[in-house]
């Protein structure tokens, strides 16, 4: 199962990614987290210590450019996956291995583009190399990652929204593209949520979009809490509600 977790800023997606990752983990199965973003964040909540270097970042090595049968061009990663694990994982606690694409070495030295490529088509790679692995891709905050295509070869998206209406129409843009992605699976988090108002305003708005929503995460003090100590809100407060949130949604994904 390849997961991959999607929203505009601010809305939790890192939070989410890796409290997912950890409770699945923890259950016994083997992760893969990937942290898509060029501002990563997704080892702290992972639990991995900040002072902890660990292997280099993901880089446009791992990726060639091969001529297909028709007589076009394509991207494929050119060595083994297990290598690509070996020599680039991290690893984190609860059964959970990182790769991280890093952040830009400094500004005004092009795009990303290279970046989205190795994502891509590791995830792409993952197919058949990990099988029974889960894989859950924190993807950076905006539409740039669905327009190259980044997240094209995961099984289902989450599309994280807050109850006010940018986050709203942010999340009708990440299912709409999803979709002509091909991604079959496509569903909301619904996070921060405070009262049956914002409850409903969510329910109504993915209703008319046809957007299912896979759970309703509330809104949780101890997540930002946590944050101010530089830890992960699991670590934190293991009953802290919103990890008992996405433990039910662990078992949904695990059902499937």
């Amino acid at each position: 199962m390849k997961i991959a977790i999607a929203g505009k800023g601010g809305v939790g997606k890192t939070t989410i990614s890796g409290t997912l990752c950890r409770i699945l983990g923890a259950k016994g199965d083997k992760v893969l987290a990937i942290d898509g973003d060029p501002n990563p964040n997704l080892s702290i909540v992972l639990g991995i210590d900040k002072s902890d270097a660990g292997p280099p970042n993901l880089s446009t090595d791992i990726i060639e450019r091969v001529e297909t049968e028709d007589g076009k061009w394509k991207f494929q990663v050119r060595i083994p996956f297990q290598e690509v694990l070996e020599t680039y994982g991290q690893k984190a606690t609860d059964n959970v291995t990182l790769l991280m694409v890093g952040k830009p070495e400094k500004a005004g030295t092009g795009c990303m583009c290279g970046s989205h490529t190795v994502v891509r088509e590791l995830v792409n790679a993952a197919l058949s190399s990990e099988q029974g692995q889960i894989m859950v891709l924190d993807t950076e905050a905006s539409l740039e990652h669905m327009k190259r295509g980044t997240s094209k070869y995961v099984d289902k998206i989450y599309t994280v929204v807050e109850p006010y209406y940018r986050s709203l129409e942010a999340a009708s843009r990440f299912a709409e593209m999803a979709q002509q992605l091909g991604i079959g699976q496509v569903e909301a988090i619904a996070n921060k949520v405070r009262t049956k108002e914002d409850e409903m305003a969510i329910r109504e708005y993915c209703a008319k979009i046809n957007l299912p929503i896979a759970v309703f995460v509330p809104f949780d003090e101890q997540v930002m809490a946590a944050d101010l100590k530089g830890k992960s809100i699991i670590d934190f407060d293991p009953e802290a509600k919103v990890v008992k949130a996405l433990e039910a949604l662990s078992d949904a994904i695990l059902k499937n």
